[in-house]
């Protein structure tokens, strides 16, 4: 699927509305206080340029949307601020570069391939060792980016039926 700004305003349209109604009796139901939600505005200029050779489905995303965290949606999901620095791998160890974009509060993180659109991967458990993850510990998680976002969509309104 392709994806555009105006399908991610959309999609953070509809995220914004239900983001704003996850703490909404969880305290009652959980027994301890939510966390806070927010779907971010857009990155900010100088985030944007230093995104080099990133797919551009994850360009686009963050034209219109700089950061997600959704840390009371099942076991808590981010997307982060799109800056390429930090501890995050950039490779898998079977040669493959990644970006890795977001993460889920279990310890995976969620990367796309680094030069072109393709799938979302979950990159659970396994040695990082100079920035290299072990590629025998990942997993297809969404067939691309609008699919991942969709899922998170979906799974926010899940959360939300409890």
């Amino acid at each position: 699927m392709t994806v555009d700004e105006a399908w991610v305003r959309r999609w953070r349209d509809a995220m914004v509305g239900l983001a704003e109604r996850v703490p909404v009796g969880f305290q009652d139901h959980f027994g301890y206080p939510p966390d806070e939600h927010e779907i971010g505005d857009a990155a900010t200029g100088r985030e944007l340029a230093g995104l080099v050779g990133v797919p551009e489905s994850l360009l686009v995303f963050h034209r219109v949307v700089g950061e997600v965290r959704l840390p009371d949606v099942h076991v808590g999901y981010w997307i982060h601020r799109p800056s390429l620095e930090g501890d995050f791998p950039h490779a898998l160890s079977d040669g493959r570069r990644i970006v890795v974009f977001g993460s889920d509060g279990g310890g995976g993180m969620f990367a796309l391939p680094r030069d072109a659109d393709g799938p979302v991967l979950l990159l659970n458990g396994g040695a990082v060792v100079g920035g290299v993850h072990d590629a025998d510990r990942i997993e297809f998680f969404a067939a691309d980016l609008p699919a991942f976002l969709t899922f998170l969509r979906e799974r926010t309104e899940e959360n939300l039926r409890r």
